[in-house]
């Protein structure tokens, strides 16, 4: 009889813990839980005494004491396999693999998600089947073996079709829409998802609902549809709240961070990620406080916080490596890179981006091994490879085209647009740089997903400059600087004040191009945008050339050339060595000076830069005119204008063809008085029908001009003028003044 009232005591304590921790009375059940175990220990009664340990288990993970939990799911197994029942065994073994999973021990979770399948086959219990199938195609699916994850997850809704389970059947549909949208199959993935989503709320099952609107969030999202994305989180949260389930209220958050990410919004997108974080570190969420890191690693990039995305990124890799989430892991590695890229650290970056290429390639990820392919091409572009760079560029543009990511197309076609224009193919940079831009507004139209109309821009000052339309140029650079600080896009914003920096400098107007060279430095210092930073003291470097400041020109350039040699810039490095050849021909140091062009001359020819290259060998040319050598300074000046020939040669309107040609009426000037030093008839009329036939009217004016101020400098009389010399030079006059007139008509 004793017996009999402790063991009524016992259940009453079970049942009382049972219920509190229904109710959300978390200290009551621990209370009463605790002391039922106690009881049905004495009574020797193991399966009652695994019962009040399961749910005090689920009591402590209610509480976020998820390791306790852990250990009581432990102590419950043991219990259930002291008294030989496999079924509530099994049941606690599933228990335990989803606190594992929590922990974010995947390869404990897998193992005891598998055990637990087996133990429901030997008892034939449907049901705990369908659950445990479930579970492992969640965690080969975060794995990234999608095989294996479609395997389970068909298993799973077969079994829970025939357990009558239609809740169990939502789960499976879920995780299987879940696996499709991370395949890319975006309709698919569409069509399981919505079957969930009716299946739970004929089930009213709230939380199935939450999960199965970030679930669709998260698709939309990545096919490129960001108002139903934001429409689908704000309903998942809104649902979320008032049953109280905060991690799918904190994953809803968590969406619409990276919603606002895409559309330029950075400091919702920062609130709403650091919100989502506490809520999954309170929660003791590791996969959760991974995303966060990323989200948040991609907020510091696109702010050019570079240091603190990379470090960010890093504490994401490591959790994702931990949970063995491959998909994540990749794109937090390709952000990694991106920041090492931006960095000026390209080996750092290369080797990440080569990683990131042969994880997307294992897990099937398409887009990603896209991004890959773009972040190395540009690298190969930076170190003057194009020969690898293009290659990589349309690789990467079928994948982003099959997979329906218009932003990322047009960021590969300005890439494209870029390697033509430093090779001098300008017609093909201008069609690429305003199919690109074209490209970008579409994107943010049809997604809602930021374009990069910016760096559309900044780009497409570039190619005008080097056309020789300054106010397009200047247009362009400030409509791109406009457009970054619309999108929060810091690349574009330091690139949009080097372009229009670089407009002022070409343009002559030195007090305005030193101003806008040093606000692009400010620009370039604030986002840790090194590479960039280097190119304006460059910049500056070469006002100080026109300014005859030679000494501290020399000094700027040479300073620069480390930090340009780290980064494998190589087309800013010919250009910073071109720079310093000038500032040491002008300093009467000859030799450096021969040694700075050619050393500009070879890393021009290296990324294949005709217009660099021009310049290295008008330098040289200038060089070897002041050593008196005039007819090998021809012949580097007849080898610089053929360059410029060339490039003139790939635009077809004539217009802009003459335009082109003005801002090189200096260089066909010297090379006319070049030839005119060295005798040559010949290629003095050469030179000059070709500039004549090539320029406008006003670059024609300017060449004349110039050509007259030559000929006004040379001496053709005077007591300390030789009879021999006062001929030669008179020759030399009647040369320029020949061409002057050819060229003034």
């Amino acid at each position: 009889m004793a017996q009999d009232m402790v063991r009524d005591e016992a259940l009453a304590q079970l049942r009382a813990g049972q219920e509190a921790l229904a109710q959300g009375r978390l200290v009551r059940a621990t209370q009463a839980l605790g002391d039922a175990e106690t009881r049905f220990n004495k009574l020797g009664d193991p399966v009652r005494a695994g019962d009040a340990r399961v749910a005090l288990a689920e009591t402590q993970r209610q509480n976020g004491a998820v390791d306790q939990a852990a250990s009581s799911y432990e102590r419950a197994i043991t219990l259930y396999k002291q008294a030989e029942n496999a079924q509530r065994e099994a049941a606690a073994t599933l228990a335990l693999g989803h606190i594992e999973r929590q922990r974010g021990r995947i390869d404990a979770a897998w193992q005891q998600y598998f055990l637990a399948l087996r133990l429901f086959e030997k008892e034939q219990d449907t049901g705990g089947q369908a659950s445990a199938s479930l579970a492992l195609g969640h965690i080969e699916r975060q794995r990234g073996r999608y095989e294996r994850a479609a395997d389970y997850y068909g298993k799973a809704r077969e079994l829970y079709n025939a357990a009558h389970d239609a809740v169990g059947e939502a789960d499976a549909a879920r995780g299987q829409g879940e696996m499709l949208a991370a395949s890319a199959s975006y309709a698919d993935a569409d069509a399981a998802l919505r079957h969930a989503l009716a299946l739970y709320q004929r089930g009213r099952d709230q939380f199935g609902e939450v999960d199965t609107l970030v679930s669709l969030g998260r698709m939309q999202m990545e096919s490129a549809h960001l108002d139903g994305a934001a429409s689908s989180f704000g309903q998942a949260i809104g649902l979320a709240i008032p049953v109280e389930y905060e991690l799918g209220e904190a994953d809803g958050v968590l969406g619409l961070a990276e919603v606002a990410l895409k559309s330029g919004r950075l400091d919702q997108a920062l609130d709403s990620a650091v919100k989502a974080g506490s809520t999954y570190n309170a929660t003791s969420s590791a996969l959760g406080s991974a995303e966060v890191n990323r989200v948040l690693g991609e907020i510091n990039l696109r702010r050019g916080q570079l240091l603190q995305a990379n470090t960010t990124f890093e504490r994401a890799m490591r959790s994702y490596r931990t949970l063995r989430a491959q998909v994540p892991y990749t794109r937090a590695m390709l952000g990694a890179a991106e920041a090492n890229r931006r960095r000026g650290t390209p080996r750092k970056a290369e080797d990440l981006f080569t990683e990131a290429q042969a994880l997307a390639l294992e897990v099937t990820q398409p887009v990603l091994e896209g991004e890959a392919l773009l972040g190395l091409a540009r690298i190969a572009r930076t170190r003057g490879r194009a020969d690898l760079a293009a290659p990589w560029l349309h690789q990467a543009e079928q994948r982003f085209k099959s997979h329906h990511s218009p932003a990322l197309v047009a960021h590969v076609t300005l890439e494209l647009a870029r390697l033509a224009l430093t090779a001098g193919r300008l017609d093909e940079a201008h069609h690429l740089v305003t199919h690109a831009l074209k490209q970008a507004r579409q994107a943010t139209k049809a997604t809602g997903e930021r374009g990069p109309e910016a760096l559309a821009n900044a780009v497409w000052a570039a190619v005008a400059m080097t056309m020789g339309h300054l106010d397009q140029a200047r247009a362009h650079a400030h409509e791109a600087g406009h457009l970054a600080e619309e999108e929060a896009d810091e690349q574009a914003l330091v690139e949009a004040a080097l372009a229009g920096a670089e407009a002022e400098l070409i343009a002559e107007s030195l007090q305005s191009a030193v101003n806008a060279f040093n606000h692009a430095q400010a620009v370039a210092q604030a986002h840790e945008a090194t590479v960039a930073d280097a190119l304006t003291s460059v910049g500056l470097a070469r006002v100080l050339l026109r300014r005859e400041l030679w000494d501290e020109a020399a000094t700027i350039f040479q300073e620069a050339l480390p930090r340009l040699r780290a980064a494998e810039d190589v087309a800013a490095q010919a250009l910073a060595q071109a720079g310093l050849g000038e500032a040491r021909r002008n300093l009467d140091d000859r030799s450096g000076a021969h040694v700075a062009f050619a050393e500009a001359l070879r890393l021009a020819r290296e990324c294949a830069n005709p217009l660099l290259e021009a310049e290295a060998l008008s330098g040289e040319a200038r060089t070897l005119l002041s050593d008196a050598e005039a007819a090998t300074a021809v012949e580097r000046y007849r080898e610089a204008l053929a360059l410029i020939k060339r490039v003139g040669g790939s635009i077809a309107d004539l217009g802009d063809r003459a335009s082109y040609y003005d801002d090189y009426a200096s260089v066909y000037t010297e090379a006319i008085f070049a030839a005119a030093r060295d005798d040559s008839e010949e290629s003095v009329m050469g030179f000059t029908a070709e500039f004549a036939a090539s320029a406008t009217r006003p670059g024609r004016q300017a060449a004349a001009q110039r050509l007259r101020e030559y000929a006004q400098s040379i001496p053709t009389s005077g007591r300390d003028l030789e009879p021999d010399m006062q001929e030669r030079n008179k020759r030399m006059v009647a040369l320029l003044n020949s061409a002057r007139k050819v060229v003034a008509r």
